[in-house]
């Protein structure tokens, strides 16, 4: 367990120095894939209905066409059966099977597991949940075909699960700066300044209008405090500001940010 637990902090290290957040979902899914024995896997990131949701499926063979949105396959991967009863309302987010869960009998014999080793031919689900507030229930669904997953892989899944959780919410984060900073405007603004500021430069800006401190955007960037420093330095000099509240004044001036009230993007 050392080695795999091992590879996902060296993973998460990596992710959170990523500046797409289409590279996190296929970094996490390839290695939660190969530390489980998972033939394929299944991404829940937004709230799902039976009639609604995109269905986020990754795996290193190929799939059978999932087809539209009245598609049974998809209503039985959208309803989450049984984690999102478990999940969403008992307040327990230890990674388990499904079996574990309701029982290898009653699993077996649920339309849920008959509809997905028809779809796919697995025959087991482990639910490896990212905890929340709320009835939503986010994380992934790793499915295999053999035996149901053991105590050893809830384990792992159970110490890696905070570092998937911190991986998630920089994804997030990464996405909510694309759409606060992808505008046409907002890009000439920074060309049009005498030092453009750098990717990981406007990373730091847009956290810092959120109030945190250094220490604090050192974690969710996964680097030191003094780099943060080193950073916000060269934001005020480029910003030619002396302090972080001028930086982000000046920012929404130049049209660098948002300004409070506006719709992002």
């Amino acid at each position: 367990m050392s080695d795999r637990y091992a590879r996902m902090l060296d993973l998460a290290v990596e992710v959170m120095s990523a500046e797409s957040p289409e590279s996190v979902w296929p970094m996490l899914t390839e290695e939660l894939l190969a530390a489980l024995d998972g033939e394929l896997i299944v991404v829940k990131e937004v709230p799902w209905t039976r009639e609604r949701g995109s269905v986020v499926i990754r795996s290193p063979r190929r799939l059978p066409e999932i087809g539209a949105g009245d598609d049974p396959v998809q209503e039985h991967i959208r309803s989450g059966y049984p984690f999102i009863d478990r999940y969403g309302a008992s307040g327990d987010w230890t990674p388990q099977s499904a079996a574990r869960v309701v029982g290898a009998r009653t699993w077996r014999s649920s339309p849920t597991a008959d509809a997905l080793h028809q779809a796919f031919g697995t025959r087991h689900v482990f639910g490896l949940p990212l905890p929340g507030r709320g009835p939503h229930v986010s994380g992934f669904l790793v499915h295999r075909s053999g035996g149901d997953f053991s105590r050893h892989d809830e384990r792992y899944a159970t110490r890696v699960q905070p570092l998937l959780t911190a991986a998630t919410a920089h994804r997030s984060l990464l996405s909510a700066l694309r759409a606060a900073s992808g505008s046409e405007r907002r890009r000439q603004a920074n060309r049009s300044l005498a030092a453009p500021l750098t990717p990981r430069e406007t990373h730091v800006l847009h956290l810092l209008a959120t109030g945190l401190t250094a220490e604090v955007i050192g974690r969710r960037l996964g680097i030191s405090p003094r780099t943060v420093h080193k950073h916000l330095n060269a934001l005020y000099r480029k910003l030619g500001t002396a302090d972080r509240l001028g930086a982000v004044l000046r920012a929404q001036d130049a049209g660098l940010l948002p300004r409070p009230g506006d719709r992002a993007g």
